[in-house]
């Protein structure tokens, strides 16, 4: 049913009704419009909420794979990495890319594919495709592996805020 044929039985029906029946209508189609609008204006909320969000902590995570004389293992520069491109609407990540990644902060491990395997097993990345000998592996991080780079970055944060900062 098209908007104008419904805004038409409405009238009709608003029509039909006494005097204070249209009036209450009228407080219910009032009542019925700002919740929709809060509604909106929520939704629109959280959108902007959750970008922030996203945005600082791809803020965050940059500063600690940039920062020099920051100490990270092979596992955390994975993770950190990961957590970044998904942070970057990256889906599913391959290890080659994650590598150019890495490498672009002067922090590429020694071997990208073992240490995404090490991560996997402890269920913090799951493999999408790429199981062949030399084929770069695509992964993504796991629910779990959010959980842990966020807590990485909370341990960071306490460890060395005055040295990143």
């Amino acid at each position: 049913m098209s908007d104008s044929s419904v805004l038409k039985k409405i009238a009709e029906l608003v029509w039909s009704l006494e005097l204070e029946g249209a009036r209450a209508a009228l407080e219910v189609v009032q009542k019925v419009v700002e919740t929709k609008e809060t509604v909106e204006g929520g939704t629109e909320r959280i959108g902007i909420r959750q970008d922030q969000v996203a945005a600082d902590e791809l803020r965050e995570v940059r500063r600690y794979l940039d920062h020099e004389d920051l100490d990270l293992s092979g596992p955390e520069c994975v993770l950190l990495g990961s957590f970044l491109k998904h942070r970057e609407n990256v889906e599913s990540l391959d290890t080659r890319s994650l590598n150019v990644s890495l490498d672009s902060f002067g922090r590429k491990p020694s071997n990208t594919t073992s240490t995404v395997e090490g991560l996997e097993k402890k269920g913090l990345l799951e493999f999408v495709s790429g199981e062949s000998r030399h084929a770069h592996k695509t992964f993504c991080l796991t629910e779990q592996g959010f959980i842990e780079a966020r807590d990485l970055m909370r341990r960071l944060a306490r460890k060395n805020f005055a040295a990143v900062s």
